[in-house]
């Protein structure tokens, strides 16, 4: 019986949360305890006439679960009920702690699935490698993927390590920016999720990190990088990757990557190729066939005589200032979003000392930018309406990029929707 299991079975469990994550829970305990029966608690009613020895909670209380010897919390749910905490699991917790020798995780608050998606395109073209967590893939249904020889990639968010107890063998922390303030109240405890990337890990384990979060609560070997610190571990340049002294040159040709920031990824992924014996050649060569993912600084295409460009990943202003060095022809800029209370005083200023024609902002963090701005703009009420603002006011031939520095929530069901609407109000199909 695989080790998990062996720790659920014979337990009273709830499955706090039933989306992805709490249904892949659901469907792996069924498996191989198709007769133990467990708790499906979520806040709203979910029809459960097709799932078997099963009891549930619904409603405002459906959090009481003082009661279970193990809940199995999925990672959208935000705690409002004091749960004991040695009783309190996750998949990711249960994966870690079994698979954790032989995961490769990733995070940071903005590039962490490009990092992960590169990773696992270099790796398995020589090695059994697995693709999983915050990509899409809840970690119990590529369980039966998985053997002693197989390199694990982790995409973690900060919901998934908040209440990890386990560390990855190599883990990397890309960044760190003001992100989801809404869910923890203030930059600290966002942070302090973030570092349980590192926070359990041994000391024969590895940590990637930024140089500047690097500290001596650290007890595992510690890699700097840095998008501008030479003196890291991994750097770069406009042409170079420079890992530990080794000199890569990265020609415009040998990606479809766009921008300083996807290069610093594309470093530490070969670092991280090369520990598990993948050359930089070699990396170099299955770098030509990535194909970016979608809704991050994507070209949609030239349609109205306009070059449209795709970042509604962007939630940060970080991402949209990078996005904007990235395309330095950018004619007209497509703002807002959710406002999350994050600070956007570093974009305003960027926009304030490098002006661009055309400024449209949006929603709820545009109402916020406006404020802030010395610079023309434009104020319109959604999307659809800023996209046809831009066919009118941008120059022929220019570039527009909708990069908005802002969450989609309350607004679109999130940032895949929104690049697709985006995508279909340009091409007039909406």
């Amino acid at each position: 019986m695989p080790p998990i299991i062996e720790e659920l079975k014979n337990k009273r469990i709830a499955i706090l949360g039933f989306g992805k994550e709490g249904q892949s829970t659901y469907r792996y305990i069924r498996t191989y305890l198709p007769d133990q029966q467990v708790t499906i608690a979520d806040i709203h009613p979910i029809d459960t006439s097709e799932l078997t020895h099963v009891k549930t909670m619904f409603g405002a209380h459906y959090q009481e679960l003082d009661d279970f010897d193990v809940i199995m919390k999925s990672p959208g749910i935000v705690l409002t009920h004091e749960l004991p905490q040695d009783k309190l699991n996750s998949q990711t917790n249960l994966f870690l702690k079994h698979y954790g020798h032989q995961t490769i995780g990733i995070t940071g608050t903005k590039g962490k699935s490009t990092t992960a998606s590169l990773l696992h395109h270099i790796l398995k073209q020589c090695r059994s490698c697995v693709l999983l967590g915050n990509i899409g893939k809840p970690a119990f249904d590529q369980l039966d993927m998985i053997d002693q020889d197989t390199i694990i990639v982790y995409e973690l968010s900060c919901h998934q390590l908040e209440y990890a107890h386990y560390s990855p063998h190599y883990g990397v922390l890309l960044n760190l920016y003001e992100e989801h303030l809404d869910h923890y109240g203030t930059y600290e405890k966002y942070v302090h999720a973030k570092e349980n990337i590192w926070r359990n890990q041994l000391k024969n384990d590895t940590i990637v990190l930024e140089a500047s979060l690097a500290n001596s609560k650290i007890n595992s070997r510690i890699i700097k990088a840095s998008m501008n610190d030479d003196e890291a571990d991994i750097h770069i340049d406009e042409s170079t990757l420079y890992i530990n002294q080794k000199e890569i040159i990265l020609q415009n040709h040998d990606t479809a990557l766009l921008g300083k920031h996807n290069r610093y990824d594309i470093a530490i992924v070969f670092y991280l190729a090369e520990q598990w014996g993948v050359s930089y050649e070699q990396s170099l060569i299955a770098l030509k066939s990535f194909t970016p993912l979608a809704h991050r600084l994507q070209y949609v295409g030239c349609y109205h005589d306009l070059h449209w460009y795709d970042d509604s990943i962007s939630t940060i202003c970080e991402t949209t200032i990078q996005a904007l060095i990235a395309l330095p022809k950018t004619d007209t800029l497509l703002l807002g979003g959710m406002d999350r209370g994050i600070d956007y005083t570093p974009l305003a200023d960027y926009l304030n000392s490098h002006p661009i024609h055309h400024v449209i902002l949006m929603y709820d963090s545009g109402a916020v930018l406006a404020k802030l701005l010395k610079i023309p703009f434009t104020v319109v009420a959604d999307l659809k309406e800023a996209v046809e603002t831009a066919k009118q006011v941008s120059r022929k031939n220019a570039c527009v990029l909708l990069s908005p520095a802002a969450a989609s929530y309350g607004f679109f069901k999130n940032f895949e929707e929104r690049g697709d609407c985006y995508q279909k109000y340009i091409q007039n199909e909406a």
